[in-house]
């Protein structure tokens, strides 16, 4: 079927969701850069990780990606992406705009050199999921909340917009 079809019909049908392939005998893992609200594709090759909770952590970095968060690796050899918001700034004004709020609120949120592959870039967290999945635990509170809110949001709860 036809991407298109699938996100018109989708729409029709107030249908959205995330198709995950788990490759049991491949190394290689990647997510369609997408939305909380978008039709998106996620593979997960098996091989690539060590054990479950790298299996884990890789899981939940891809679907980071589908969900609409960026890559957040200084690492030039990196896939390259577009930087914006959430979680991946050009300047350290637009990185103020995105989470200067959260600065000082614990000792995780800053403005750290490099993310889509970039050095020049702006990352708010020195590690998160969405940088290095096998040491960081979590997806850092900027990519926390820019989820919750998007999750609650769709949801139908709703929550009053942050930046």
């Amino acid at each position: 079927m036809r991407k298109d079809f699938i996100n018109d019909l989708s729409l029709k049908l107030k249908i959205v969701y995330k198709l995950i392939i788990l490759d049991s005998l491949g190394s290689v893992s990647c997510a369609e850069f997408s939305s909380v609200d978008k039709l998106s594709l996620i593979i997960i090759g098996r091989n690539r990780y060590k054990d479950k909770d790298s299996l884990t952590k890789g899981f939940l970095h891809e679907l980071g990606h589908s969900l609409g968060l960026r890559d957040e690796s200084p690492n030039s050899e990196a896939a390259l992406c577009l930087p914006g918001p959430p979680n991946c700034a050009v300047t350290r004004e637009e990185a103020e705009n995105l989470w200067g709020d959260l600065i000082g609120k614990g000792d995780r949120v800053g403005y750290f050199e490099g993310c889509c592959g970039n050095k020049d870039y702006i990352r708010p967290t020195i590690a998160s999921l969405m940088n290095n999945p096998e040491e960081a635990s979590d997806f850092g509170p900027v990519n926390e909340r820019y989820l919750r809110q998007e999750l609650m949001q769709k949801s139908g709860k709703g929550m009053a917009s942050k930046k």
